[in-house]
């Protein structure tokens, strides 16, 4: 049934036919909305995530080629996807002052998980710091999102919109682009590629769900059987970690 809205609608580009393709295809903005809500700070609403979503949505129906070899759910997921980063990029600023409580964050970090020989609680690490729980948990919301932003816009670029997304855990459609940028493409991948390997096993199976497996933060919670929290805790640290490699290859600026 939808490929035969799918033929009218290249053929006529029907206005009653794009909104029954829209409504088909909303449950991939909600989803996509849920997996890069992790961790999210406090000021970013999901739904707002959503709405911008549908705007990718919109867009991908309309530049569409369906002679590509791409299928629609692919291309509009980066397109869906590109349209939630920008709006992330336009409401996120990351001050100097965050890197340096993230700093002190780790160092506590370091410290407990010496002394208690396991990984700190969230209300630990708070005690110890000084600081409320809930300003803890704002230093890794803001981290998750900003180094999300960064890093996917390093990692994706210059072919977002032409990724599978399944493909392996930080793909790219070299196809596209010119020798130059897939050498630099390639480069980049075996600088992560390294630095991931020196992750924890947890640390990389929270990669691999959230990045490879699609899961969103309560799902991987779930199989962890551990709190959305304590997910979003990894998650910070483990995508600090890789920015600082990057950093250290001149990928990325301090």
């Amino acid at each position: 049934m939808t490929e035969d809205i799918w033929q009218k609608y290249f053929q006529t580009r029907d206005a009653d036919l794009r909104d029954t393709l829209i409504q088909e295809y909303l449950p991939l903005v909600k989803q996509v909305a849920g997996r890069l809500a992790m961790g999210l700070p406090s000021h970013v609403e999901e739904e707002e995530l959503a709405a911008c979503g549908i705007i990718g949505l919109l867009e991908a129906l309309e530049r569409y080629n369906p002679s590509s070899e791409a299928s629609f759910k692919t291309f509009a997921t980066w397109r869906i996807r590109g349209a939630m980063l920008d709006e992330l990029r336009r409401i996120t600023w990351m001050p100097r002052s965050m890197y340096q409580r993230l700093r002190r964050l780790q160092e506590a970090e370091q410290k407990l998980s010496h002394s208690l020989g396991r990984e700190p609680s969230v209300q630990e690490l708070a005690l110890e710091l000084g600081w409320s729980t809930e300003a803890v948990e704002q230093v890794y919301a803001q981290m998750n999102c900003y180094s999300l932003i960064s890093l996917e816009s390093l990692l994706f670029a210059p072919a977002a919109t032409n990724v599978d997304s399944a493909e392996e855990l930080f793909p790219s459609d070299e196809s596209v682009a010119t020798p130059e940028e897939s050498l630099e493409m390639e480069e980049r991948k075996e600088i992560l590629a390294r630095a991931i390997e020196k992750l924890p096993e947890r640390e990389k199976m929270i990669l691999a769900l959230y990045y490879k497996e699609e899961l969103t933060l309560r799902e991987i919670a779930q199989i962890l059987n551990i709190t959305t929290a304590r997910v979003s805790q990894i998650h910070a640290r483990c995508i600090f970690n890789l920015r600082e490699e990057m950093q250290k290859a001149g990928y990325l600026e301090k």
